[in-house]
């Protein structure tokens, strides 16, 4: 990739080459963690846990046995399969890459992935062109079928078409951004509250998700900006609004209006879309510079632990057999990369991916748990290709003298 002496860029193209030949080694398919949980065994254990803790307790306990130590079981009930949150993550790496090197195979790797994608799109984006999880999952409102929109998938496809544009002018991008813009302002369920505006996590629910809506505003805002449309702009800026207001007074957001616990991922990805949604909010007179501040601050206090390596929780909602989460970790690394706040935390964290979670076949492990070390098998959604996108934004937001600390 790139030529560069320094340790820690020599350590993350190490890192990437290695994961980047067991990626294009699967064709991007895998099976994935929520497999079990997908069944309808799983999906009744679920709903059982949430309502009794005890008794849904040993519903569950099988099935957390059976993944811990025998994962490989999903063969016998799901095939592997793509995703289109993967798809795009990957294409989005394959384009830093470019950015880099200006190595003309990245860009026309991120665009050959693009046709699949297209086919993955949810056929229940009613006004135009949405994606969903390749798996039905059970909240504690009830069960989301496979394939219901949702502006936590759909965000990645749209900002890949956003820098397919821009480098290509390929007016078919043009036409993509149209539709995902179409779906995400008119087919979610919204409640406007006096100035705010809040959306369903997905197509068909009505639970009012941070995170989500964090998604649904960036979209909104950067197509408003782009396209000049004045209702994408309002619809986004009052989603900024609402997310602000669901500010604690410490920093944090909770998960969701209904699930108050305060994770890892999840704040990053508000965070994320707050730090890139910023110059367009601050020309409509919101300075978001505060809330990131706090929420930023709160991140690192909180979610992260003494050894400064991310941890799921804040307080942990429910005991917990796993110490620390590959998506925690990608994540971060992807928020520190943009915001180059802190090098030193940054190039430990690399260094932890490396050593703890990456295997000799490059995939990196799910998670690594508190009494036992287990190696399981890989999973592209969780959190390979994400980790893949954060370590190509690394090298391509490093300054050319970044050394290791």
């Amino acid at each position: 990739m790139i030529e560069d002496k320094n340790d820690i860029t020599v350590l993350v193209n190490g890192t990437l080459n290695n994961l980047l030949r067991w990626l294009e080694a699967t064709e991007l398919r895998s099976f994935d963690w929520w497999d079990i949980w997908g069944t309808r065994y799983g999906g009744w254990a679920k709903t059982m846990y949430f309502k009794n803790r005890v008794l849904g307790g040993l519903m569950v306990a099988p099935f957390i046995i059976l993944d811990l130590f025998y994962p490989a079981a999903r063969k016998w009930f799901v095939k592997k399969r793509a995703f289109p949150i993967c798809h795009a993550h990957i294409s989005l790496g394959y384009l830093n890459l470019h950015q880099i090197t200006q190595d003309q195979s990245y860009l026309e790797k991120a665009i050959n992935l693009v046709p699949e994608l297209m086919d993955m799109a949810s056929q229940k984006a009613q006004s135009g062109l949405g994606w969903g999880m390749k798996h039905q999952w059970m909240t504690i409102q009830g069960l989301v079928p496979i394939d219901t929109p949702c502006n936590t998938q759909t965000a990645y496809p749209f900002e890949l078409f956003c820098r397919l544009y821009d480098l290509t002018n390929d007016p078919i991008y043009r036409h993509y951004l149209d539709k995902i813009l179409r779906h995400v302002s008119n087919d979610f369920n919204e409640w406007w509250i006096e100035d705010m505006l809040v959306c369903s996590y997905s197509t068909i629910d009505n639970r009012r998700v941070i995170n989500a809506n964090s998604y649904r505003m960036y979209m909104l805002l950067e197509g408003g900006a782009r396209f000049d449309n004045e209702e994408y702009t309002r619809k986004g800026v009052a989603t900024a609004r609402y997310i602000i207001s669901s500010q604690n007074p410490d920093g944090s957001w909770p998960y969701s209006e209904d699930q108050s616990f305060v994770d890892c991922y999840h704040t990053a990805f508000v965070l994320k879309n707050l730090l890139r949604s910023k110059e367009i909010l601050r020309k409509h007179s919101i300075d978001v510079d505060t809330v990131i501040k706090s929420g930023y601050s709160y991140y690192l206090e909180n979610l992260f632990d003494a050894q400064r390596r991310p941890k799921p929780f804040a307080v942990e909602p429910r005991f917990t057999i796993f110490e620390y989460d590959s998506y925690d970790l990608a994540e971060s690394i992807g928020l520190l990369s943009e915001t180059s706040a802190d090098r030193v935390l940054l190039h430990g964290l690399i260094q932890f991916a490396k050593e703890k979670f990456q295997t000799q076949a490059g995939w990196f492990r799910f998670r690594l748990y508190r009494f036992i070390r287990l190696n399981g098998i890989p999973y592209m959604r969780y959190a390979n290709s994400a980790m893949f996108y954060s370590l190509t934004k690394f090298l391509k937001n490093s300054p050319k003298n970044d050394q290791q600390d």
